[in-house]
């Protein structure tokens, strides 16, 4: 039945293979996104577009500022560049963003309406009743800068108020004027070039930051070799994403190295065998074989940390196959057939309740998570089935004739436990652990902000103020989103907004902002400002203005009152950041430059209905905060979840017995994060959860064993906290902060949980798992306790004599109790 068993799973194997050379063939997809790893909240259609709208703003924006001391140097510099970013086709260019063109088309947009249009400035004099400053400021504008104003301009607008409304547009970049076409900005004797365009594509695409950095790289490099004192600073979501997916791949090999050397070499020494390691292996390989092929079938795309994770695999997989094969050193599982039975139990228990703590992740909300789960199930499963059908087939070895010092070494930490002469050791470390635990968890303090996350390229940060100081601009993920019936609706409330978000600017709380109404002003404001300009300007000061210009008195205006409409500005494409700002009628975008106070804006704009603040890294970091209490809970969950199972196996006495190991090293891991002074993340509740399973998995192990197999028992103990903190605790030195913290708690909890582990050494299996076993006519043997056998060849001293555990009990027992519990490895078969 095995044999069939096992073809059968091999031509599973087979398709799963022939699926991810397929998935291979048609190109691997990976996404880079940290923010991908974190929750959602369920949130309405239009909140999500209004999201999604401005975070494909900021986040597909490529910014190139190009710096030399020479002036013609970098403008074809920077024309080159522009050159090399379209030829990728992954970029539309924006070059004309400021340009002459698009200031003409301003230009003809608004000069129909210039009756109806009026500045900020020129605005409040009118309303102040100053509308002499109004008509001075004009004139010194026309004598003082001559050339700079067209003289038909001046003939149809006599106050410049359409060309005081154009300069003082809400437009970004401050400090950039246009020069020959190109926007550009000059500090101490260099030159910057301003060159932004548009990604058309995913920025957290692997393939995409291929093919439009090296590129640019390459001719960046070529021209510096040229100018010897050219500048190109870039900024970008596209430039930090390939710098931190570099830093992921680089760990997830250096790791994924480490964790396979290790796990090599710690085989290699134990066994001295060829055939543990290479059977080993290949348990690693189909575990992570098939969970990738099942991942790529399950998800259109895999994030790269369920790669950077999957490491993890490697330590993990291989318990079983380590699990197994430590029963070559004992004498009494001489076939293949003796050492599955003998551990079967174990590694069918660890697996189970493993298999619960990675699917409580699962249930967690995290897209990322939820595929680093999947991705782990499969694995193990992968790896379990393969162990469980495929090594007692190919299992030729006999039983190994060294490691009576290793068995002898690995026993120690048992009998540390076990032994009467230990106690008072064991009550002191006891009480140092609970003063710590105390300490611990009393300085634990919880830090959720999502910005600690990121681990962003230092370099490409110092780029980004560098960029933002010279242009004068600065970026902000926070925005205003205005909803209302329709656009004038939402027009008039986002002019409502203008007084108080300028107010807040002139604090300091607020840098700048975009609105769609300080480009299209509403309807009623423009009827507003033309009966303001007839009453306070054009009636007193109208005749004299234009005698003094020596200029025919104005035609007046027979548009009968037509206003500009943002369905028209729409059409034309002549207004700059107008597309990102209105994503539908009647919902508006207001952007935010600067924001340094998000309570304080909540505040000043709560009466104005209809407009919601919208933060996505504080309401990341409020969810992050309640998915760390959730996260908590599914501790709880999966306590309760695997208590039926070991009740069932061991009684309520062995199942807390069991489960002690595992739960006081999650409370000491929790303790020592605290004692480290680092704030407690969701990611460190998340390790938590598999420093339970996993340490199930060492104390279900100890529980199982029979008298007679505690030291081989400990040598499986051993070999797998080993190569489980080679995977996982090498996790706590990448540079990705949610790793890190991911890989330093299980790095601390698992290492309490191994030395905890013997604990349940004291809880005996009470369920026949082995029936089926004895009625294929395999029977067992007397024999006698490991450490007797070994110490009858004379190759190690009988272990001292101490109180035995009673079989199917948590108490202790003499003798009389021992005889049939040594009869035989204690997994509960029987004849």
């Amino acid at each position: 039945m095995r044999r069939l068993l096992a073809l059968i799973w091999l031509v599973v194997l087979l398709a799963l293979t022939g699926h991810l050379a397929w998935k291979y063939h048609a190109g691997l997809q990976f996404s880079t996104d940290i923010l991908a790893l974190l929750p959602r909240e369920a949130e309405t259609p239009l909140l999500e577009k209004a999201n999604q709208a401005v975070t494909d703003a900021v986040s597909r924006r490529v910014v190139l500022l190009i710096g030399d001391p020479d002036r013609a140097t970098a403008r074809d510099v920077a024309a080159k560049l522009g050159q090399t970013l379209a030829t990728t086709g992954l970029v539309r260019l924006e070059a004309d963003s400021l340009s002459g063109d698009r200031l003409k088309k301003l230009g003809a947009l608004y000069f129909p309406f210039r009756h109806n249009l009026l500045s900020p400035r020129d605005r409040s004099l009118l309303l102040a009743g100053d509308g002499e400053e109004v008509a001075t400021n004009a004139l010194s504008q026309i004598y003082g800068f001559v050339g700079l104003t067209d003289a038909r301009l001046i003939a149809h607008d006599p106050f410049l108020l359409l060309q005081s409304f154009l300069t003082q547009l809400p437009v970004p970049m401050s400090r950039l004027s246009l020069d020959d076409g190109m926007l550009t900005t000059s500090e101490k004797g260099i030159t910057w070039i301003l060159v932004t365009g548009t990604l058309m594509a995913e920025p957290f695409a692997l393939d995409v930051q291929q093919q439009l950095i090296g590129p640019l790289d390459k001719k960046i490099a070529l021209l510096r070799q040229q100018h010897a004192e050219l500048q190109v600073k870039r900024l970008g979501a596209v430039f930090f994403a390939a710098a931190g997916s570099q830093v992921a791949m680089k760990e997830t090999s250096t790791l994924g190295l480490v964790s396979t050397i290790g796990s090599v070499l710690l085989l290699l020494l134990t066994f001295r065998r060829i055939a543990p390691l290479w059977q080993n292996l290949l348990v690693v390989g189909i575990g992570a074989g098939a969970a990738l092929s099942v991942s790529l079938f399950l998800f259109d795309h895999l994030h790269v940390a369920v790669l950077l994770f999957g490491v993890s695999l490697i330590g993990i997989a291989v318990d079983y196959g380590m699990y197994y094969y430590s029963s070559l050193f004992d004498p009494d599982c001489r076939t293949p057939e003796q050492r599955l039975r003998s551990v079967l139990p174990g590694i069918t228990l660890g697996y189970v309740t493993t298999l619960l703590g990675y699917a409580i992740l699962i249930l967690a909300p995290f897209p990322g998570l939820r595929q680093i789960a999947i991705f782990s199930v499969i694995g193990l499963s992968a790896s379990f089935v393969t162990v469980l059908l495929w090594f007692p087939l190919i299992d030729r070895l006999s039983p190994a004739r060294h490691g009576a010092g290793m068995l002898h070494a690995a026993g120690m930490l048992w009998r540390f436990w076990e032994q009467p002469d230990h106690r008072v050791v064991r009550r002191i470390l006891g009480a140092i652990l609970c003063v710590a635990a105390v300490i611990g968890l009393l300085r634990l303090h919880a830090d959720d902000d999502v910005r600690k996350l990121q681990s962003l390229s230092p370099d490409l940060l110092a780029q980004q103020t560098e960029i933002q100081r010279l242009i004068g601009s600065t970026t902000s993920t926070q925005f205003l989103l205005v909803h209302a019936a329709d656009d004038e609706t939402a027009l008039q409330r986002e002019e409502q907004l203008a007084p108080l978000l300028d107010e807040l600017r002139s604090k300091g709380v607020l840098h700048g902002y975009q609105s769609p109404a300080a480009f299209i002003p509403s309807a009623a404001r423009q009827r507003e400002n033309r009966r303001l300009i007839d009453a306070k300007l054009n009636q007193p000061y109208l005749t004299q203005q234009v005698q003094q210009l020596g200029l025919p008195m104005p035609k007046r205006s027979d548009d009968n009152g037509a206003v500009l409409t943002l369905d028209r500005a729409s059409a034309e494409d002549s207004v700059p950041f107008l597309g990102s700002l209105v994503l539908q009628p009647g919902i508006h975008v207001v952007m935010l430059d600067g924001l340094r106070d998000t309570g304080a804006l909540r505040t000043a704009i709560q009466e104005v209905d209809g407009v919601r603040v919208i933060d996505p890294t504080g309401d990341y970091t409020i969810l992050l905060s309640k998915y760390r209490y959730r996260a908590v809970w599914l501790i709880v969950v999966g306590v309760l979840l695997m208590m039926p199972v070991l009740i069932w196996r061991y009684g309520w006495l062995g199942a807390i017995l069991v489960k002690a190991p595992s739960v006081t090293a999650i409370t000491l891991a929790a303790a020592a994060i605290g004692l480290a002074g680092e704030g407690f993340t969701f990611f460190h509740a998340m390790a938590l959860i598999l420093v339970q399973s996993i340490g199930v998995d060492f104390a279900v192990f100890c529980a199982e064993s029979g008298r007679n197999r505690q030291s081989v028992t400990m040598l499986g103990v051993w070999l797998a906290t080993l190569t489980t903190l080679l995977s996982f605790g090498v996790l706590a030195f990448s540079r990705v902060a949610a790793v890190h913290a991911f890989g330093l708690t299980m790095l601390v909890g698992l290492i309490f949980a191994f030395l905890l582990a013997p604990v349940a050494g004291s809880a005996k299996p009470r369920r026949d798992w082995q029936n089926k076993w004895s009625q294929s006519g395999v029977r067992k043997r007397e024999t006698k306790p490991l450490y007797s056998a070994i110490h009858d060849a004379g190759q190690v001293p009988s272990p001292g004599a101490g109180p035995e555990p009673r079989a199917g009990s948590g108490g202790w027992a003499g003798p009389e109790a021992r005889a049939g519990h040594d009869a035989g490895p204690a997994i509960g078969w029987k004849d």
